[in-house]
């Protein structure tokens, strides 16, 4: 992202909602950004103003609500990092799709910048591995069905065989 935006974690958060609302017109509009973020209209118009200064949105009074072309490109990125969090919920962690959106959203913009950029690294790095499954989410998917590690894991029979 770039330095000169200087974006607060609700900016980002607001941009990425603008970005999911637009319509196939390209363009959305106050009532239905606030329905999204589950607020009322006058604190996501705050957001969506501090963006305008910003020069990231195009936003008038009343008016339809459109991404300048950098604010197209911040949400986009901001989608993508999401979107992968959110993958590796449902696909690595194995938690139902509505329950990885929810903690997607809220873990993703309330974690410091550094934190975040680790996290969505770690995520696109799984989503992404080359290996059809790393073995060890074989193992997690087993031990969330048993409670425990099992039999098949090459590491504790090696432990096991290490203290015989």
């Amino acid at each position: 992202m770039p330095e000169e935006c200087n974006l607060t974690s609700a900016e980002r958060k607001y941009l990425l909602i603008v970005f999911l609302t637009l319509n196939e017109m390209g363009w959305t509009r106050l009532k239905k950004v606030s329905d999204f973020a589950k607020v009322k209209m006058p604190s996501a118009k705050q957001s969506l103003d501090s963006l305008a200064k910003k020069g990231l949105i195009f936003y008038e009074r009343r008016g339809a609500i459109t991404l300048t072309k950098l604010g197209k490109e911040i949400a986009i990125k901001e989608n993508e990092n999401i979107q992968a969090v959110r993958k590796f919920f449902t696909e690595i962690m194995l938690i139902e799709p509505e329950k990885a959106n929810e903690a997607s959203w809220k873990i993703y913009f309330d974690m410091s910048e550094e934190i975040v950029e680790k996290f969505v690294l770690f995520a696109k790095f799984m989503n992404q591995c080359p290996l059809e499954k790393p073995v060890f989410i074989g193992h997690f998917k087993e031990f969330i069905k048993k409670g425990n590690l099992g039999s098949e894991c090459p590491f504790i029979n090696k432990e096991i065989q290490r203290r015989d």
